[in-house]
């Protein structure tokens, strides 16, 4: 028992040594060795390096990519389908059931993983990102989608400040660390984006390192054709690092929403319109 004991945590040790120093190396050798911990812990993930970008092999026809290194081993370790049902799990939607020509909006999408949560299905996705280089592994990934390269708020047509910190996708409207590179974006309400043409919407994901609650203020008039919210209410806004789950949570109760699920490990909250 003992000597099993040893083994087990030996492994992990080694483990998380190897996975907390990968990051440092680059191009093809960072691949090769990432492959290399895949393989060794029994892990599907494979990668492979092309013009300065990293792509995740698959069998699913996606030409998926990615460019910073630790946002690779964070995500793509076990592989896309993998990391599919991973989100579905983290942002509590395992249990919906979608279908062909829902519309689903991804709101601080990132590279497009929010997509892989619904492989098989023929959705309308509409994907908003900010973030440069993160907005064009988005149009590398998703194909023949709405994507959306703006800040989403609840004012439209300005332009704020947006503090870049894309190793581990933190980038935000506030400033979380000192002396970030920042640059302006323009914003986008939901309400903008829901336009007369969407009748309905099946689901909203809000992950915006502390932006969600005036993400929400900026969907009023639209509200009522939203069916599910998701949101990452995280202790991410600004230097105090505050959760945005309370007024989150005040602003669509208001609204008659109600919350149905909840990820304390993500602090992840899932609400259903009860007029739908």
């Amino acid at each position: 028992m003992k000597q099993k004991t040893l083994k087990f945590y030996f492994i992990k040790s080694l483990r998380w040594i190897i996975f907390h120093t990968l990051h440092k190396f680059n191009g093809n050798l960072y691949s090769i060795l990432f492959n290399l911990y895949a393989t060794l812990f029994g892990l599907s993930g494979r990668i492979y390096y092309k013009n300065k970008f990293f792509y995740v092999k698959n069998n699913l026809g996606l030409n998926f990519r990615f460019f910073h290194r630790k946002v690779g081993l964070l995500a793509y370790l076990n592989g896309l389908e993998n990391r599919g049902k991973e989100l579905q799990r983290a942002y509590c939607i395992d249990n919906i059931k979608f279908e062909d020509d829902d519309y689903i909006i991804d709101c601080g999408a990132n590279n497009g993983d929010f997509f892989l949560c619904f492989l098989g299905i023929k959705i309308n996705y509409i994907g908003i990102e900010p973030s440069k280089i993160e907005f064009s592994n988005l149009k590398n990934n998703i194909k023949n989608v709405k994507l959306i390269n703006k800040v989403a708020l609840d004012k439209s047509s300005q332009k704020v400040d947006f503090y870049i910190s894309s190793e581990f996708g933190d980038s935000s409207v506030f400033q979380m660390k000192e002396n970030v590179p920042s640059t302006k974006i323009d914003t986008i309400t939901l309400d903008e984006i829901i336009n007369h043409n969407i009748k309905k919407v099946k689901i909203i994901k809000i992950e915006a390192e502390g932006a969600e609650p005036e993400i929400l203020y900026g969907l009023k008039k639209n509200l009522k054709k939203v069916e599910y919210i998701t949101i990452d209410a995280g202790p991410e806004r600004g230097f105090l690092a505050e959760s945005t789950l309370v007024p989150c949570v005040n602003y669509l109760l208001s609204n008659r929403f109600i919350l149905i699920d909840f990820n304390i490990d993500r602090t992840s909250l899932l609400f259903k319109n009860l007029k739908i």
